[in-house]
Parts: structure tokens; C-alpha cells; sequence
């Protein structure tokens, strides 16, 4: 049997090295090169045991994007799947890219009907690509949903062979490094396609301690380790970390993450 159908309770994520995730996100974070970029989400592939990646830079354009094109390929993906992506908007109507358009996390998707969970199941060429990326070895993929101002939603995520509860352990594990690489890698790439930055007026809501700390939060740091970095004590680091939560409406720490991702306020390099 599959291991994409194999019905079991939800899974810890195993032999996950946090300090080494830490350390591939960082490195990501330092990167000013594609190459760079692209060995650091290499590393993070490798930590997680999800190999492939996929990258765009907003799931709801129907236009054609080049950059995302290459990256694909130099990811290894066969030229059918690239093709078939391309090919009538397809992209646009796979599961993934549409629950980017909703999600603010990280989630889990499932390459085979059965097993994902109440939601309509694949059809025509969505069955299509999905059966093809199976060919590859492939039974679910981690999505990270990037999102930016303007409405804009890229994507990040990772193709692997562990079945849909493995990859919800992942993410249980590793959502803030997860939602700070999107952030960075994008940001590297609209640098490149200079895109335009987000807005001063954007950044005024937290003071720039709250940012630091979130920032560091968001690279997997414990509120110790963020104290040691700034010279003071963890409750300061908490008490930040708390009011940065408030002010962006936030229900918890990673979700004030996500929302400061979107708003361009962490996740980029000065």
C-alpha cells in the first residue's frame, strides 16, 4: 500500500535538528545570491526529508513567470510537470495554489484523493499533475503560503514521500523557520525583479525592539536565546513578544509572524 494512504494518528516529526534548521534558515537569511538562496532551501529540503521544492511568486497570476519556471527546472522537476503547469493555467486551479489564496500557515496537501480529507478530490488534469508528481516518488507536499502587501500570495513548498500526517508533524515542529524562509527567499527574488518595497508607514505599528524580537522569533530563536542576543533579560524579550502579538490582532506568536511576514516587517534582510 501507498504510503500517501496509510491511515494513522498524527506523528511527531522525527530526528528533527532544530539547531541546524535554525542554521539553514540563517543562512538563507544571509544569502544574496539565487545560488546561495537555493542551497540553503536545499539544506532545509534535506532537513525535513522533502526533497523537491517548489517556488511562485503569486499563486493567483495567470500570467507566465519565467523566474518561477527556472526554478522549477533547476529543482529538478521533468519538463512534463513544468509544461503542465504552464499549460492553460493549471497551476491556478490546483489545490495548493488555491488554498494559498486562504491560508496564512503552513499546511499539508495530499497528492492522492482518498486521503485528503473532505475536500473535492482531484480531476482531469489536476489528476493529471498530481498522478505525475507521484511518479516522482511523491505523496504530499508542504505548502508555505507567503503572503505580501498588495494582496499579492507567493508560495513555497516542499515535495516529499511521507504521508500526510508525517508532513503536519513538520510543520508542527518547524512553522516559524518554514514561514521565514518563504518570506526570505521571495524577498531575494523580488530584489532581483525589483519588485517595490513595502511602504515606511507599514512598519509603524511595532517599534523596532518588537520587529527584532519578532524577527528572531521567526528564525526559531527561544525567548532566551533572543535576550542573549540583545543584551537583556527574557522576560523583556516576552513582554515584546506579547505586544507585538496585540498590536498585529495575532491569536499566537507564529500567527503574529505570519501577519508581520505579510506586512514586510520580518523576513527580510536589511
Amino acid at each position: 500500500m501507498a504510503a500517501g494512504r496509510l491511515k494513522s494518528k498524527r506523528k511527531s516529526a522525527p530526528g528533527l535538528d532544530q539547531a541546524a534548521l535554525q542554521a539553514a534558515a540563517l543562512a538563507l537569511c544571509h544569502a544574496a545570491t539565487l545560488p546561495a538562496a537555493e542551497a540553503a532551501l536545499g539544506e532545509i529540503a534535506s532537513l525535513i526529508a522533502m526533497p523537491r521544492a517548489i517556488w511562485t511568486s503569486d499563486v493567483a497570476s495567470p500570467l507566465y513567470d519565467p523566474a518561477a519556471e527556472a526554478f522549477l527546472r533547476r529543482q529538478g522537476w521533468p519538463p512534463e510537470i513544468v509544461a503542465a503547469l504552464w499549460e492553460g493555467g493549471i497551476a491556478l486551479r490546483m489545490p495548493l495554489n488555491i488554498r494559498c489564496r486562504f491560508e496564512h500557515m503552513p499546511f499539508a496537501i495530499s497528492l492522492y484523493d482518498d486521503h485528503r480529507r473532505h475536500r473535492r478530490p482531484y480531476s482531469g488534469e489536476q489528476k493529471q499533475v498530481a498522478g505525475m508528481m507521484r511518479g516522482q516518488g511523491f505523496n504530499s507536499v508542504l505548502v508555505v503560503p507567503v503572503r505580501l502587501p498588495l494582496a499579492r500570495v507567493a508560495m513555497l513548498g516542499f515535495a516529499g514521500p511521507q504521508p500526510l500526517e508525517e508532513v503536519e508533524a513538520i510543520i508542527e515542529a518547524a512553522a516559524p523557520q518554514l514561514l521565514f524562509a518563504g518570506h526570505v527567499f521571495t524577498a531575494l527574488q523580488d530584489r532581483l525583479a525589483k519588485r517595490s518595497r513595502p511602504r515606511e508607514e507599514d512598519s509603524a505599528a511595532l517599534t523596532p525592539r518588537e520587529r527584532d524580537c519578532l524577527s528572531l522569533a521567526a528564525q526559531g530563536l527561544r525567548e532566551a536565546e533572543i535576550a542573549e542576543r540583545n543584551g537583556i533579560k527574557p522576560t523583556t524579550v516576552r513582554y515584546h513578544l506579547d505586544n507585538a502579538v496585540a498590536k498585529l490582532g495575532a491569536r499566537t506568536r507564529a500567527h503574529a509572524v505570519a501577519i508581520a511576514a505579510q506586512l514586510g516587517l520580518v523576513g527580510t534582510r536589511e
